[in-house]
């Protein structure tokens, strides 16, 4: 009896201890799913919150990480913040604001021309290359002015010099004319018949000294005339002349490479030059049939080619060109040779170029156009330099500029100063030829130019 008691109380209390666990495990369940529901919905309220700022996708890309690296590089900012100095510091550059948003600068800059169509800094250093040029020839102009005052003083010194010994000969004339009016002072206590001849003699010693005075005016001004005439006539044979000898020297030895392949139904070649001979895309050759064929005729004049092409795709060895034109009768096959001036694989030809050019083929040579054959050069990888040096390679010499008739010494300061412009174009012209001429610098004009680069600029229309 008392063994049975003793097992029904181990029972009863093992089922209370078993009751209390149970409930203490629930009330503690309850406790913990309450927190975890706490901190389910704080998290989607946070990923909400952070999906305001960054969604999670944008968060992964390359430069949002990136702006997350330099905020934490900056003081270990958050982006956002990081972003609103970086915003404040560019207003401050831009618009002197630190407070502005981008709002407002897109505001204030629709009050700014040419931002519509560009970037404001594009805008900006456009702007500054203008005013740079044009300080530039403020300073050239300046500098002209003073040359032409200096030159209008020298001639005003030459004319008043002139003026001066032309007064000393009246002046000597005058004192003969008082030494003879002295004799006849002393004989006119002669006869009346000796007053008259003396008289009559000093009259016909005036009137043939104001003859000879005339005549000898007369014959200067027809002189200087004639010499104008002959000064402008030998100007303008100088220039005819000049297109004749402005020639180069042999361009065989200025083949590039040739044509290995041809493709003919998408009208595209192969040719044996590529990135390691540093051609760059949109590079045009002309197109021969031998190296031969780039030798000047004896005129000097260099052959155009059969045809030309433009680089439109390259390997490292090898390059696709496009037949931009081509004879008829005579089209480009595999051997041909092709040439680019101012191509070469290994350095930068530098050129000096100088004269009238006819850039936009009007049929008017100009020394402005002298610019649009710089920038051709330098387009395609020359450079173009001021003077003649010992790393001088091309000496492009346009046509020769014509002096116009020298003025006179009433002429306006603007006459004088585009007469003393000329004369210095004129003479730098002669100069540069002789030194290219004394210093084997090879010598093309505007022509060949164009016929070895392959390129010739369009016919305005008229």
């Amino acid at each position: 009896m008392a063994g049975r008691s003793s097992t029904s109380f181990g029972i009863g209390a093992a089922i209370t201890v078993l009751a209390v666990g149970f409930v203490g495990f629930f009330i503690g369940f309850a406790i913990f799913f309450g927190k975890y529901s706490d901190s389910q919905r704080n998290l989607r309220q946070s990923q909400t919150d952070q999906a305001e700022v960054v969604k999670a996708d944008e968060r992964n890309r390359d430069d949002v990480r990136g702006l997350i690296d330099e905020a934490k590089k900056s003081g270990n900012k958050s982006l956002v913040g990081f972003l609103l100095e970086s915003q404040e510091l560019l207003m401050q550059k831009v618009t002197g604001a630190r407070k502005d948003k981008p709002s407002d600068l897109v505001s204030k800059l629709a009050n700014v021309p040419g931002t519509d169509s560009a970037p404001l800094l594009s805008v900006v250093n456009t702007g500054l290359a203008q005013i740079s040029s044009l300080t530039k020839q403020l300073e050239q102009a300046e500098a002209a002015r003073a040359g032409a005052v200096e030159d209008q003083k020298a001639e005003v010194a030459r004319v008043n010099d002139i003026q001066a010994k032309h007064q000393g000969t009246i002046d000597a004339l005058n004192k003969e004319i008082d030494g003879l009016k002295g004799e006849i002072a002393s004989y006119r206590k002669g006869t009346d018949d000796y007053k008259g001849k003396v008289d009559a003699q000093l009259d016909g010693v005036r009137q043939a000294a104001a003859e000879t005075e005339k005549r000898l005016k007369d014959q200067l001004d027809k002189l200087t005339e004639e010499k104008l005439i002959v000064e402008n006539q030998l100007a303008v044979l100088r220039g005819q002349k000049n297109q004749g000898i402005v020639q180069a020297g042999d361009e065989a030895a200025l083949v590039d490479g040739e044509i290995l392949s041809i493709a003919g139904s998408d009208s595209q070649v192969y040719i044996s030059i590529g990135k390691k001979n540093n051609v760059v895309l949109g590079m045009t050759f002309a197109v021969y049939s031998n190296a031969a064929a780039l030798r000047p005729d004896a005129n000097g004049n260099t052959p155009k080619g059969k045809a030309t092409i433009e680089v439109v795709n390259i390997s490292d060895t090898t390059s696709v060109c496009r037949i931009t034109s081509e004879v008829r009768g005579n089209p480009v096959v595999k051997g041909d040779v092709i040439a680019n001036a101012v191509y070469d694989p290994s350095k930068v030809y530098k050129f000096v170029v100088f004269g009238n050019f006819d850039a936009n083929r009007d049929g008017l040579a100009t020394p402005l156009e002298r610019t649009d054959i710089q920038a051709l050069i330098e387009s395609w990888g020359g450079k173009v330099i001021d003077a003649l040096g010992g790393d001088t390679d091309f000496l492009v010499l346009g046509q020769r500029p014509i002096l116009p008739p020298r003025p006179d010494a009433a002429a306006p300061l603007e006459v004088v100063q585009e007469f003393i412009r000329r004369q210095r174009e004129l003479d730098r012209y002669d100069e540069l030829y002789r030194q290219a001429a004394s210093t084997s610098v090879p010598i093309i004009n505007e022509n060949r130019l164009y016929t070895l680069i392959g390129k010739t600029p369009s016919r305005v229309a008229r």
